[in-house]
């Protein structure tokens, strides 16, 4: 029995049980034990320890017999480890001596005992069946030192009971501080807890319970869980009886339910349940946990409102810039239409100011056109884009540099891609995206250098972060936030020609598909727009 002596433990056992030298003198004064009779039971030693081997194989017969002794100790270790240690606990029984190291020793055994689950009775029975051995044994043998003492059996009766007495005291020792643990967990949980019987009648509560629902724990113990349970059919709060079948097969159930306040108010919980048996019991009991969802619905309203109106709101931003844009088409050819006939029927007709003046109209004229147009594709990435699917993104990469072959013979540049994945995508968009990105690279070239760009990708977990780099004029980090909104632009359209839209419809386009873009670049160093797309 002694498997592992937790001797630390044992000495502060020893303590809080009294057990100084004095303590030990007196508990063996309770018992009638002499310092006389200790000897004798000394003197006894050589006879039984030789015998003891014979006892072990007795208990570990009587151990297998019983399947819940077995498998705890089996659990521990090996037979042969076992037996080992038995006989050694019922030698040093019976040689003592029985003093603080042999107490802190017998201490450590109950507390063993007491962790790996072996009930008081198998030590009492073990004892019990020492005894009935050792005796029968005395008895028998002519030669045995029972001949000369026939108290013998007696005062080895006191020895064990002595000893048994330290292993019990030690064993519900520790098992009162579990469960004093046990029960400071309980009422401090920062969850409400019931404990119910097979009829979800409230056993226990603790106090945080006590808290949530508005009833005291002792005022709460003996009511069903019914009364608290608000099934109305709307609330698709489940039932008692829904809730204890999923239990009862699964012996667990987890769930949103509503739940009466002792006001009369109902409120959202989340709640778990567990089923165990309690030993001698045939019907199944409950462990009820919930927390208080209020706050948590609360919020997730909140922002399931805030969701809603923030669809409508892009929704009606959608149509707005749709409509604006596609109502301002006519009147603004007819002003564009006009204005260039002007141009056309009086140039050098007029003064040079009222050519200047004619000639800005025209020209403010069609960059507004330009404008109302842009404005018009970026509302529609949402509303007139396709469904996501299987795309080549290396094809729609090469369809944009059929678009851009033009400039791109012009400028002298050159363009690289690696390899490059499927995607999950809009094939169009894709080739949009890419012709945007590219198309600003080579606007944006160093006078300095032949513009070069080069497309990458690499997976980075669920997605494929892709990059497009150039060797261009670079972009102060100050403005990273700004060329992604639109119609924001950093330079004049004297130095550079174009509406403003580009870079802000690349991230209309990448967040329609679940990705994120992004800028890392310095002036006179180039740029590398990074943007991730999901994986197939």
């Amino acid at each position: 029995m002694k498997i592992v002596a937790n001797l630390e433990k044992a000495r502060e056992m020893a303590q809080r049980l009294d057990l100084s030298e004095a303590g030990i003198q007196r508990r063996k004064a309770f018992l009638g034990i002499t310092p006389e009779e200790e000897i004798v039971v000394r003197d006894l030693a050589p006879f039984l320890k030789e015998r003891i081997p014979e006892f072990v194989q007795i208990l570990h017969e009587r151990i297998n017999s019983f399947p819940e002794s077995r498998m705890i100790l089996e659990k521990t270790h090996s037979q042969s480890w076992l037996r080992l240690r038995h006989a050694e606990y019922f030698v040093e029984l019976l040689s003592g001596p029985y003093n603080q190291e042999y107490v802190h020793n017998r201490l450590g055994v109950g507390v063993t005992h007491q962790i790996i689950g072996l009930g008081p009775e198998w030590v009492q029975s073990s004892f019990a069946l020492f005894l009935e051995w050792a005796n029968g044994l005395l008895r028998a043998e002519p030669s045995s030192p029972c001949s000369g003492n026939p108290s013998l059996p007696d005062i080895l009766g006191k020895i064990l009971f002595f000893d048994l007495g330290l292993v019990m005291d030690s064993y519900f020792l520790a098992e009162r501080e579990r469960m004093e643990v046990l029960s400071r967990v309980f009422e401090t949980n920062v969850e409400a807890v019931w404990i119910l019987d097979g009829n979800w009648v409230i056993e226990h509560a603790n106090q945080t319970s006590g808290k949530i629902i508005g009833w005291y724990p002792d005022e709460l113990a003996g009511r069903s869980l019914d009364e608290f349970l608000w099934d109305d059919p709307e609330s698709l709060s489940p039932s008692q009886l829904a809730i204890g079948e999923v239990a009862r097969v699964e012996g667990h159930w987890e769930g949103s339910l509503f739940l009466r306040h002792k006001d009369g108010k109902t409120f959202p919980a989340w709640a778990t349940v567990n089923v165990f048996q309690r030993a001698g019991k045939t019907d199944p009991e409950y462990i009820l946990e919930f927390r208080d969802r209020t706050e948590e619905h609360k919020k997730q309203n909140e922002l399931t409102q805030k969701t809603k109106d923030l669809l409508r709101s892009n929704r009606d931003l959608e149509q707005f810039a749709y409509v604006a844009s596609h109502d301002l088409q006519e009147p603004l050819r007819m002003v564009t239409s006009y204005t260039q006939l002007l141009a056309r029927r009086y140039q050098g007709k007029l003064s040079e100011e009222a050519d200047e003046f004619i000639h800005y109209a025209v020209d403010g004229a069609l960059r507004m056109q330009s404008l109302i147009n842009a404005l018009l594709s970026y509302s529609r990435v949402d509303s007139m884009g396709r469904e996501l699917v299987r795309c080549e993104s290396r094809t729609a990469l090469e369809n944009a540099l059929s678009n851009l072959a033009m400039a791109i013979s012009e400028c002298g540049g050159i363009v690289e891609a690696g390899d490059l994945p499927p995607v999950l995508g809009d094939q169009l968009q894709l080739m949009q995206l890419f012709q945007n990105l590219v198309g600003n690279a080579l606007k944006f070239r160093s006078p300095d250098r032949v513009p070069t760009v080069k497309i990458a990708a690499r997976q980075e977990g669920d997605f494929w972060l892709f990059s497009v780099h150039d060797n261009g004029i670079g972009i102060d980090p100050k403005f990273y936030e700004r060329i992604f909104v639109i119609f924001q632009r950093l330079h004049t359209k004297e130095e550079y020609p174009g509406t403003g839209i580009g870079l802000a419809m690349c991230k209309r386009i990448v967040e329609r598909h679940g990705g994120t873009i992004r800028v890392d670049s310095h002036p006179g160093e180039g740029s590398t727009f990074s943007f991730t797309l999901k994986r197939l």
